[in-house]
Parts: structure tokens; sequence; C-alpha cells
């Protein structure tokens, strides 16, 4: 499929629903609407590129979410569960905004032919 990577921006339906029913929680997938401008983009090897590294920054950002939120959710309380949900939810919230601003600033780089490190 030549424009997969545009259909990502159909996540943001959740946002959406967050929004009608008006449920907070559901905000963050409203980043998701930066991908519909990938429904236009002819996928080449260096957007192939920023996508995968877009993604590993998104990965260690919730890696990294994850393991702050338990210990310090589990060091404050005995209901280590508890702390681990929390690292969840912020990890995984942390790597879609991660995830929608690397890709965006990875294509602006890209656009404005600068090299990326």
């Amino acid at each position: 499929m030549k424009y997969r990577y545009g259909l990502l921006g159909c996540i943001s339906l959740i946002g959406l629903l967050g929004l009608v029913e008006e449920n907070p929680a559901f905000y963050p997938f409203l980043a998701f609407l930066l991908f519909f401008q990938y429904l236009f983009v002819t996928p080449d090897e260096m957007f192939i590129a920023n996508m995968r590294k877009a993604a590993a920054w998104a990965f260690y950002a919730d890696l990294a979410a994850v393991t702050a939120v338990t210990v310090w959710s589990g060091l404050r309380s005995e209901n280590l569960h508890q702390g681990l949900a929390a690292g969840m939810g912020m990890g995984f919230g942390l790597a879609l905004i991660v995830f929608s601003f690397a890709t965006t600033w990875f294509d602006w780089r890209e656009r404005r032919g600068l090299t990326n490190d």
C-alpha cells in the first residue's frame, strides 16, 4: 500500500470521540491529525528512515516514562499495580506526542534540505 502512513490519521477519530464525550483522556489522539498530510506523499527511503527514527524516539520516551512513573509511584505507595498503570498511561501519551512531533520535525528538516543526524 503506497500511502499507508497517512492512514495513521484515522487514529485521531478516537480524539474526536473524546471531544464528543467530553473525556480529556482521549485528547492526545488528536495529535494524529498531522498524519493525514502523508496521504499525498510518495514514500521514499528518507521518508521511511525518518518514520523509523521517530518511532524509536517515541519508544524510548515511552520506556523512560513508564519506568520513572512506576518507580516513583511504587516508592510512594504499597500498590505497585496502580503505579504501573499510571506509568503505562503516561508513557503512551508521551509516546504519541513524541512520535507526532518527531515526524513533523524530520519532515520539516527534509523539506528544507537539512541533513538528519
